[in-house]
């Protein structure tokens, strides 16, 4: 798989948001070089900062744009894992990539993290050193768009200066130590390729029209994040208790399309299409990931602490709490918080309308086809060994 081309032809298609296929689709691994983050860094010459670029808003614009773009080169995780210079003992790894696939349990599972990091403190005693840097996820290290620049700088200069959290010394050391680093965010498919150290990536998923119909009343109906993509007019019409007017299609086509696409996020560079479907399915299933679904949350969690040792205290409360944030350890992060009777009113007759229905369901089909993937081979996949990328 790592070295073949698949092809398809179009005729036949029936186009849908974002369906467009550049007439093959090439599911061998490119490295760094095959990803969105370290290509925006070369051509807006990110590199060349004399200091670390700090929230970077245009760079964030155009990292969500080129992940959900499809091209005929979607990045691919190795199938088989790749070498670094340094091993981990069998299933285990320094690195771990949290993908955060919105509305699919992350900010949660983030909060488990913490706690299987904050164990570290416990077993070992604080570090001299810590392994982050200093971010909202803390003790994790931040993916979040707008701050990647500032990740992928600080790393280059403790490569080329062989000192600084992210130099392969301090790594090994750390891992030698008992430490391992996490990474969180959305955009994490592929940031293996950025680290010199053996890594691997988790995710949670849900099914997809599940999570469409929990985003839009997250966003839409409920207008949580500060009524994130709203208009003035629809902000000034809140206080009426109207919600934001769209129905769900006609939100997720205005104003959500690229959110609501699974294969962007797991095969970034591939798009909505059967090309992102396949570059999905590939990525799911290399030896370098590892995924549970938001369906058996907690006997997915279960099984990672059982078959990974480095998340052997996912979710575990061992005394320090350093950080964790409570009402999200509680399970309080989910819609139908803020639904008034009138909006969760609007909200069943949407899931009764056939037309809404069948529409989000085209809008998302091949986020469909990868689903039912992950879920037809998500035993077998357990059961093969981890690798590291």
């Amino acid at each position: 798989m790592d070295d073949t081309t698949w092809m398809r032809d179009r005729m036949g298609w029936k186009p849908t948001l974002g369906d467009e296929h550049p007439g093959q689709c090439a599911l061998n691994p490119r490295g760094a070089e095959g990803t969105c983050a370290q290509t925006l860094m070369t051509s807006m010459h990110l590199w060349d900062a004399k200091a670390a670029p700090q929230v970077h808003v245009p760079y964030e614009e155009k990292l969500y744009e080129c992940m959900s773009t499809p091209t005929s080169t979607p990045t691919i995780i190795p199938r088989r894992g790749s070498h670094k210079l340094w091993n981990t003992k069998n299933g285990t790894a320094y690195a771990w990539m949290f993908v955060h696939v919105p509305k699919a349990a992350g900010s949660y599972f983030i909060e488990m993290l913490k706690r299987n990091k904050n164990h570290e403190n416990v077993e070992l005693g604080p570090p001299a050193t810590r392994n982050f840097m200093i971010n909202g996820w803390e003790p994790l290290n931040s993916l979040w768009a707008r701050e990647i620049p500032k990740w992928l700088w600080t790393m280059k200069k403790h490569r080329e200066s062989g000192a600084g959290i992210y130099s392969q010394d301090f790594m090994r050391k750390d891992y030698d130590a008992g430490r391992r680093m996490y990474f969180t965010g959305a955009t994490a498919v592929g940031m293996c390729d950025m680290v010199d150290a053996p890594c691997a990536y988790l995710t949670v998923l849900r099914e997809p029209i599940d999570r469409m119909w929990s985003e839009y009343t997250y966003l839409c109906l409920e207008g949580n994040e500060g009524h994130r993509d709203w208009t003035a007019e629809e902000i000034a019409n809140e206080a009426a208790g109207l919600g934001c007017p769209l129905d769900p299609l006609e939100w997720y086509t205005q104003k959500r399309s690229a959110a609501a696409q699974l294969t962007g996020l797991l095969a970034p560079r591939g798009g909505h299409t059967k090309c992102g479907a396949e570059a999905a399915k590939a990525n799911l299933a290399s030896g370098c990931v590892r995924y549970i679904f938001q369906d058996d949350l907690e006997r997915g969690m279960a099984r990672v602490r059982g078959r990974l040792p480095d998340l052997k205290h996912l979710g575990d409360n061992g005394g320090n709490t350093w950080n964790e944030v409570g009402w999200i350890v509680s399970g309080r992060n989910g819609s139908k918080e803020k639904l008034t009777p009138a909006l969760a009113k609007r909200l069943e007759a949407y899931k009764a309308n056939a037309t809404i229905v069948a529409g989000l369901r085209e809008l998302v089909r091949h986020d469909l086809e990868v689903y039912q993937f992950a879920k037809k081979n998500y035993d077998a996949h357990w059961n093969t060994p981890l690798t590291t990328c």
